[in-house]
């Protein structure tokens, strides 16, 4: 625990002299000494309590604290009992070696207070796991009692509390008292930024949670679950962390159960997609219903794909999962191109979006600058249908690509926008056509530190109306006239005309 922790309990008495150099200085463990040069019995981080009856001299007091602090000592605790008061040498010494010294009174006994602080760096990690852990989880695993059974076991062994959380942060069994959803949550993403586990994170209001990750059962995919510990598992008693270890491994020996389902279930969804696009549909659809989908229900076709990832698009396959996990009927995940989609039940129309977004979001800090594109088709009846639905959300995720943000989504809906003619141009000829008409202005803004692009973007979006334009701009209408000008000095294009405010616009939409 902190040492700002220990100073903050009244009961324990200790009294600040001479300030630690950190705030966030640690103690692990409590040391009584009287030697006179205490450094080789020392391992690091130990709250150093001494009677100081060996101190002679000044020269004493240097030699002491120097061996305290080569060897990591987190604090030093002098009693007076036998000298009076604490020496000034000891005071100097500490200061110039950037070791923390406290003092304790007289009435304060060193057993007492050792056994007090011992007490609290147990914390709720007191109990070392016996033999019949092991057998307890397993045992648990056996009988179906699933994530909910294990977490049980392990805190009944253990003292520790803690919560199964899906890939994305949701929790999904068991739980840490005092921590809500909402900064489980938190802690979970900033877990995700550090990116190696077990990863230690702070809670509001004080306390920490330890991460630890579930292998996922398919390769190159991000952990398929964690498990959120709490307290600090550098703190816990000897053996508690082999013990969570155990834990996510018959975790992730769930999971591979489940996943030896998906499989199969993704093998025949991918052959009835296939044989859609060929327009053999009574096929298709007799291996829908096995399945389990109804063809006539009608169904709407979700497609993701994720960039920027280490994971690659396999971060698509996660998401998708997350949305099956949660809204009931769905299909497995399949890959498709360069992407992963699924079907969902039409009367869950708006939900999958929902689910989509919330876990790609979830996700975002394993995405650097990528994003994740979501694309949904219509709803659809029968084969036929299922193809149209199949189209729609390829194409509305292409165009969902061409958007901004962490995660971006484009439906049906947006496939009568001139964006569908962009996302079907090729990336490289996009780039040159944005760069032929906007790339001026940009290299102008960088150099003279001016707004030409968003003056020209607020103007197109004002429809062209100066007085509008200028007033959301917080500028004079001369102003804007002369900025505008000067946009068409520069690209030669004239805002006077239709077809190059088209052009302008379609220039701008291209990230």
């Amino acid at each position: 625990m902190l040492l700002t922790d220990l100073l903050d309990i009244p009961r324990l008495g200790l009294v600040p002299v001479v300030p630690a150099t950190s705030a966030g200085q640690r103690v692990r463990s409590v040391y009584t000494t009287d030697l006179p040069d205490p450094g080789r019995y020392l391992d690091g981080d130990e709250l150093v309590l001494t009677s100081t009856t060996w101190y002679r001299e000044p020269r004493d007091a240097d030699v002491f604290v120097a061996a305290l602090a080569g060897a990591g000592a987190a604090a030093l605790v002098a009693g007076t009992a036998g000298i009076g008061e604490v020496p000034d040498a000891l005071l100097q010494a500490c200061t110039r070696h950037g070791l923390a010294l406290c003092t304790v009174g007289d009435e304060v006994s060193y057993a007492a207070l050792t056994e007090a602080v011992l007490a609290l760096l147990a914390g709720p990690a007191h109990l070392s796991p016996g033999s019949g852990l092991h057998r307890g989880l397993v045992t648990s695993m056996a009988s179906g009692a699933g994530a909910e059974g294990l977490v049980d076991v392990f805190a009944r062994a253990t003292g520790v509390w803690c919560a199964v959380l899906y890939a994305t942060g949701r929790q999904t069994a068991g739980g840490v008292p005092a921590v809500s959803d909402h900064h489980l949550g938190l802690a979970h993403r900033d877990a995700l930024v550090a990116g190696s586990f077990p990863c230690v994170q702070p809670v509001p209001g004080g306390g920490t949670l330890t991460f630890f990750a579930v292998q996922s059962p398919v390769a190159h995919r991000p952990p398929a679950g964690y498990l959120a510990a709490a307290g600090d598992f550098r703190d816990w008693a000897p053996g508690v962390s082999d013990a969570a270890a155990e834990v996510c491994a018959l975790l992730s020996m769930e999971r591979v159960a489940a996943q030896e389902r998906r499989r199969i279930e993704a093998r025949f969804l991918s052959e009835s997609i296939e044989l859609i696009r060929q327009g053999r549909t009574e096929g298709a659809e007799s291996r829908l219903r096995s399945l389990g989908l109804d063809p006539d229900g009608p169904l709407a076709v979700l497609y993701v794909s994720t960039t920027g990832s280490p994971y690659a698009g396999e971060l698509a396959a996660v998401i998708l999962d997350e949305v099956t996990e949660r809204i009931p009927g769905c299909s497995a995940p399949i890959s498709d191109e360069d992407g992963y989609l699924i079907l969902v039940p039409a009367e869950q129309a708006g939900a999958e979006r929902a689910a989509a977004e919330e876990a790609a979001g979830r996700l975002a800090p394993l995405m650097a600058h990528g994003c994740a594109a979501i694309g949904i088709g219509s709803p659809a009846t029968k084969a036929a249908g299922l193809r149209t639905s199949l189209d729609e959300a390829r194409l509305a995720h292409n165009i969902a690509r061409l958007g901004s943000g962490s995660v971006r989504t484009a439906t049906a809906d947006d496939l009568s926008s001139s964006m569908l003619l962009l996302a079907s141009v090729p990336d490289e000829v996009r780039r040159l056509y944005r760069e032929r008409l906007i790339g001026v202005l940009e290299r102008y803004d960088a150099e003279h530190r001016s707004d030409l692009v968003g003056t020209l973007t607020a103007f197109l979006d004002a429809s062209g109306s100066w007085h509008r334009c200028a007033e959301q701009l917080h500028v004079h209408v001369n102003t804007l006239r002369y900025r505008l000008q000067r946009v068409e000095q520069l690209t030669g294009h004239s805002l006077a005309t239709l077809r190059d405010r088209v052009d302008f616009c379609l220039a701008l939409s291209i990230r």
